[in-house]
């Protein structure tokens, strides 16, 4: 009994390990959560960096799965990613904690701006938004990092093959770039494509998971026919799109892909792992449920539109495909038109806070709802109580419906289609995460626009900073924590120093 009670002891040493891990694990969560500008995707590599390379909490390949997971599931997907490594880690409690910490810091911030600022409202997001700057050219030249190390280390898998996920990461690339190519160059041009995260992502994995089990000619021809007459069919080009040939191309394509990864289950000998599936996706599942319950019982006691909050408040994370700008237009749907927030105060008030700050934007957005809505209701301590509220649903629905799809990829990762997914997944993510890059450099310009500053001097203070802050990352491997800060004092610089032709 001594070595077992005694603070020496394996049992005791044990648990200081795993208690020190978790909170290793919770501070890295806060400080990416605090430094989270640009939306879910460009935290990929942030994420990487921090838990992969510089705390070897999880390895790459576990991250992987975790970060194919979140890119195929609708919510928060930082949040998801998080509550994936904290699982690893440290079970429920891990999950529950990491998930929790990298929402956070947006989600407080949020409602404490919401909450404090009043006539000092301007002044304070205006100062927001010149740091915002300085953050957005380190978020470019994190992501262009990642495509770099992709890139290095696609050539190591042989001539042919770096070729082909070059080609692919291109391909990924155009496909879901064309709306902010077009806006940086100034065309007022509709996009040809128009295609969401969601729809490449699809068509990427039905195009793995169909070629998978062969490429076989007839294979390579009815999988390009069919990806073609996908693409074709939803452009806007009026002598090829069809809505309904869209729709139903999707709908045989999906079919397809899961009856290739079916095929691929049988092959790896793993289909009586579903019932340990099932088990364990259902006590994760009441896990979720609980943690909503327990931060928001104060909530569902005192205000009685509680329980409809938090049906639309999960609802709205269903749908919460394509990133926060999508996420946008839903959360107007349910709660602008549907009378929780007022259109004034959504969009004059929460909508710049969230834009302005790091974190998830569904996470920022709902837990502001929260605040707004219950403020109006009954006073600060009800708008206190919604936003716990809608903080806990955020969390909780991200982690949840991510948590079923990650547990899929945990059980049956020796899946034949599961080890191509791993294989291509890099130069997919990598494709997308150019497409952010740009989309930062545009957030940056129209930022600086609001800030009355030349669009030229925007630009160029972007690609400046985010060519200092690659060099120190990639080819020095200084910590990330010096760019980020020469990043964020140059922002706010420009404040102080003025700049010509910006008033």
């Amino acid at each position: 009994m001594e070595h077992i009670i005694s603070q020496d002891g394996p049992v005791w040493q044990g648990a200081r390990r795993g208690y020190g891990q978790l909170m290793r694990l919770a501070g890295s969560m806060l400080r990416i959560g605090a430094i989270g500008f640009g939306g879910g995707n460009a935290l990929i590599p942030v994420i990487e960096a921090e838990v992969v390379q510089r705390g070897q909490l999880v390895t790459k390949r576990d991250y992987e799965e975790d970060v194919i997971a979140a890119c195929i599931t609708p919510g928060a997907l930082p949040v998801e990613i998080a509550a994936g490594i904290g699982q690893r880690l440290g079970g429920f409690p891990g999950m529950l904690l990491a998930a929790a910490m990298m929402a956070l810091p947006g989600a407080l911030l949020t409602v404490l701006i919401l909450s404090v600022l009043t006539g000092e409202q301007g002044a304070a997001l205006q100062g927001i938004r010149y740091v915002s700057l300085g953050l957005g050219a380190f978020i470019v030249s994190l992501l262009l990092a990642y495509v770099l190390k992709t890139l290095a280390a696609t050539q190591q898998a042989g001539a042919r093959t770096f070729r082909a996920m070059c080609l692919v990461m291109l391909a990924v690339f155009l496909l879901s770039s064309e709306k902010n190519l077009y806006a940086l160059l100034g065309w007022q041009m509709v996009p040809l494509f128009n295609l969401s995260v969601l729809s490449v992502l699809g068509l990427s994995f039905f195009l793995i998971a169909f070629l998978g089990k062969g490429c076989s000619r007839s294979n390579i021809v009815l999988s390009g026919g069919l990806a073609l007459l996908f693409l074709l069919s939803g452009s806007h080009m009026a002598s090829f799109s069809s809505p309904a040939v869209h729709e139903a191309v999707g709908i045989l394509m999906a079919v397809l892909g899961l009856r290739a990864v079916f095929r691929s289950f049988q092959l790896g000998g793993q289909t009586g792992g579903i019932r340990h599936f099932l088990q364990a996706a259902g006590r994760e599942s009441v896990v979720w449920l609980a943690f909503t319950a327990l931060l928001s019982l104060p909530a569902l006691l005192l205000i009685p539109q509680s329980v409809s909050y938090l049906g639309q408040g999960f609802l709205s994370s269903l749908l919460s495909f394509g990133g926060g700008d999508a996420y946008l237009t839903i959360a107007d749907g349910l709660f602008v038109q549907g009378g929780t927030v007022t259109a004034a105060d959504f969009y004059g008030q929460l909508v710049p806070v969230a834009n302005a700050l790091p974190g998830s934007i569904l996470c920022k957005i709902l837990t502001g709802i929260g605040y707004l809505a219950g403020f109006r209701l009954g006073g600060v301590s009800w708008g206190l109580l919604w936003s716990l509220a809608g903080f806990a649903v955020s969390v909780a629905a991200s982690g949840l419906i991510f948590g079923l799809v990650a547990r899929l990829l945990r059980t049956f990762h020796d899946v034949p289609v599961f080890r191509q997914i791993s294989l291509w997944v890099r130069p997919i993510i990598s494709g997308l995460l150019l497409n952010v890059a740009l989309s930062m450099v545009r957030t940056n310009i129209e930022t600086g626009s609001s800030l009355l500053l030349p669009s030229g001097f925007v630009f160029l203070l972007t690609m400046g900073l985010a060519a200092i802050c690659l060099y120190a990352i990639h080819y020095r491997r200084l910590p990330l924590a010096l760019p980020m800060l020469l990043a964020a004092v140059s922002g706010l610089g420009v404040a102080l120093i003025g700049v010509p032709g910006s008033m």
